[in-house]
């Protein structure tokens, strides 16, 4: 996996003040492998979209920028925003293509199917119900925003309970508590959507 990139405030400043500068290629470059690494081994069965749904978070981005205020130890960094939006788009295109696959199957080939899964098809179904949970909980009002990025930056991102505890002003066991109740309301989510 490539190295994640640093992030030039003033690039995201003059990209934020004008979606048609020519320094749109920069961060393009600087991000795209990053992007594309994260979608291969989050997503696997989305390889063959994996260019569209980059460009995707790219022109999602290009609309966000304007309101995008860089504060890495407020709001996390940049890449993990980033990624955010990816997630989000490949959640979106398992959605798409469960919806496709329901319309073009037939009620018999539907109940043939459930009636006798492969193992490989149960552990495809529950990563994308597990997506689409994660997405209904980071769209969950009712959750507060640090909740959330706790949770992405502990969880998901990798980084130590310890550093994040200290970016967000809260002790390491509440770190420990936000994790654990995230977990557990993203495993209910993703069991009631896997039904």
């Amino acid at each position: 996996m490539p190295v994640p990139p640093t992030t030039s405030t003033t690039l995201l400043k003059d990209l934020g003040a004008d979606a048609q500068s020519p320094r749109w290629a920069e961060l393009v470059a600087r991000y795209r492998p990053a992007l594309l690494s994260f979608l291969a081994a989050k997503f696997p069965t989305l390889a063959d979209a994996a260019d569209d749904l980059v460009q995707e978070t790219f022109l999602a981005l290009a609309k966000r920028l304007p309101d995008y205020r860089h504060a890495p130890d407020e709001k996390g960094h940049f890449r993990s925003y980033l990624a955010g939006i990816l997630r989000f788009k490949a959640a979106d295109e398992i959605r798409r293509r469960l919806r496709e696959e329901d319309a073009l199957a037939g009620a018999a080939e539907r109940a043939s199917a459930a009636a006798d899964p492969t193992e490989e098809e149960l552990r495809e179904w529950r990563h994308a119900a597990y997506e689409v949970a994660l997405e209904q909980y980071l769209s969950d009002p009712s959750v507060q925003e640090r909740t959330k990025q706790v949770f992405l930056r502990v969880a998901l991102g990798g980084e130590r309970p310890e550093a994040v505890a200290a970016a967000y002003g809260i002790d390491r066991n509440a770190v420990d508590q936000i994790r654990a109740r995230a977990t557990r309301k993203l495993r209910a989510l993703a069991e009631e959507l896997a039904r």
